[in-house]
């Protein structure tokens, strides 16, 4: 279990996310090509483990920095997406495909791109998520 894992199980299971984006196109990791449009990729970008003194503690909070990438065939199906991206994930605790997660916060939006030669638009946001395990 990841925060990629976490945020791919909320996204997935979002009604109103899914108006616009099927569950079969949001995807963990690389999007396949071919991939149906508009599509989610979720992928990790740092992961980091609380050490303790003891070390030995069954549980432990880990804090992972998450990016979810929305690609559109337009500007603003792209943007649209991101907003319901940043709606559809918690910013408080609970539980989630069986495992605590303590919080999921938004950090920093990257650029807008525009890839001529596919014609897509892509954009993305990154969260930084905490879980026990």
């Amino acid at each position: 279990m990841s925060g990629v894992a976490i945020v791919r199980d909320l996204l997935a299971t979002n009604t109103n996310l899914l108006v616009f984006v099927p569950s079969s196109s949001i995807i963990s990791g690389v999007l396949p090509l071919k991939t149906q449009l508009p599509a989610i990729s979720i992928s990790q970008i740092s992961s980091v483990k609380r050490l303790t003194v003891g070390m030995d503690e069954k549980s432990s909070l880990i804090k992972d920095r998450v990016q979810v990438t929305s690609v559109a065939k337009n500007y603003t199906q792209m943007k649209t997406i991101l907003s319901l991206v940043r709606e559809a994930l918690p910013l408080s605790k609970g539980m989630t495909d069986n495992f605590y997660c303590d919080s999921i916060l938004p950090d920093s939006e990257g650029p807008d791109i525009f890839d001529a030669d596919a014609l897509l638009h892509m954009g993305s946001q990154d969260f930084v998520v905490r879980y026990s395990r």
